[in-house]
């Protein structure tokens, strides 16, 4: 046989058969041995259990009550305070304490009582905010005394205050005016002379108790008893001065002559009164010299006075629709003062009632009301 072109192989020689290819596995998959059989796999599938993990809170420790407690504060509350296992503690206001409320309402009674004295009721009122607002009696009463009504009131305690002494209380301050007033009236002294709160006031300011004031006056009243007795009796006889208004002007000559001259020309409008029979008393004397009146107007204002009366007062009592007339109305109708024009329109209304009455009567001439209020007034 030709070998085959291409070959290298010589000629003449026997061609091997070729040797077959080694099996990576001579008996096993894909080895092409019939009798194979493949070893079962047992795959088994390992499934993972979770078992969830469960958080347990311990159970809180049971909170009890250890104590209640309960005081009172300074501004007299009572206060409730508890306190607990844990160690925390509450608190709770519970009101006045009963004692102190009593107490507290009680001194807020006499302050006001107090105010309303003095003149100053409308400060009750703010005490009342002041304790609504938690305050105590003792800031209350500072507050009270830094009000503008209490200053204008007690205008002494500031005076005082810069001058170093002690500012008084509120009883304090109305003790002594009612103790100035006290020796003033004993004495007699006449109304509106060192009585006046202003009089008070510069006392108090002075730091003049109401003793040495009283000191003050027996000195006054022992020189009048110490001096001249036929001038005493002088001024007693002629003019009227009683010995309280002499011990007055020794004690202040300044300050008792207006006093001394007012009553001296009192005296004198009632004895002009007197010289036309006509009684008047103090106080209307005092009432129209007051007015400036003169002795001299009130000698021809009481002729009139004297002349007018009878009639109007036998006109106005005959008279049912008319207005009583008496000394009072017909002196204020001549001098004036207070309704002055209405008692004057009353006499000239009984003029007009007596014309028409007695109209074409003799009767009506000299001594008719018309005769003789013609022209006066």
């Amino acid at each position: 046989m030709a070998p085959k072109k291409g070959s290298t192989r010589p000629s003449g020689t026997v061609a091997e058969a070729p040797k077959p290819k080694p099996s990576k596995s001579p008996i096993g998959p894909g080895s092409g041995y019939l009798g194979y059989v493949a070893p079962k796999t047992n795959k088994t599938t390992k499934t993972t259990k979770t078992t969830p993990v469960v958080t347990t809170t311990p159970a809180p420790a049971v909170k009890t009550v250890v104590s209640v407690d309960t005081y009172t504060d300074a501004n007299g509350n009572r206060i409730e305070t508890t306190t607990f296992s844990d160690g925390s503690k509450t608190s709770r206001n519970l009101g006045l304490d009963a004692g102190v409320l009593t107490q507290r309402t009680n001194w807020i009674e006499t302050l006001k009582t107090q105010y309303e004295q003095a003149g100053l009721g409308a400060l009750g009122d703010r005490i009342i905010e002041f304790v609504q607002q938690g305050f105590d009696p003792e800031t209350i009463d500072f507050k009270i005394r830094e009000t503008p009504e209490f200053k204008l009131r007690f205008p002494a305690n500031e005076a005082r205050k810069k001058a170093g002494l002690p500012v008084l209380s509120l009883d304090e301050y109305i003790a002594a005016e009612n103790a100035y007033q006290s020796v003033f009236r004993q004495a007699g002294f006449a109304k509106g002379f060192y009585d006046t709160k202003d009089d008070f006031t510069k006392f108090i300011e002075n730091d003049i108790s109401p003793s040495e004031l009283k000191q003050r006056v027996d000195i006054a009243s022992l020189s009048v008893d110490n001096a001249d007795p036929y001038f005493v009796d002088s001024l007693q006889r002629l003019y009227g001065i009683p010995k309280a208004d002499m011990v007055a002007y020794a004690l202040d000559p300044e300050r008792a002559l207006p006093f001394i001259n007012r009553q001296v020309q009192a005296a004198q409008f009632g004895g002009e009164a007197a010289r036309q029979g006509l009684s008047i008393d103090r106080s209307m004397a005092e009432t129209y010299t007051g007015l400036g009146v003169t002795q001299t107007q009130a000698r021809q204002g009481f002729e009139q006075v004297a002349e007018i009366l009878p009639t109007a007062q036998r006109l106005s009592s005959i008279t049912p629709e008319a207005a009583p007339v008496g000394l009072g109305e017909t002196t204020s109708a001549v001098f004036g003062g207070e309704q002055s024009a209405d008692y004057k329109q009353r006499i000239r209304r009984l003029s007009e009632i007596e014309q028409s009455r007695f109209a074409g009567q003799s009767g009506v001439g000299r001594g008719s009301l018309t005769q003789q209020t013609q022209g006066q007034f």
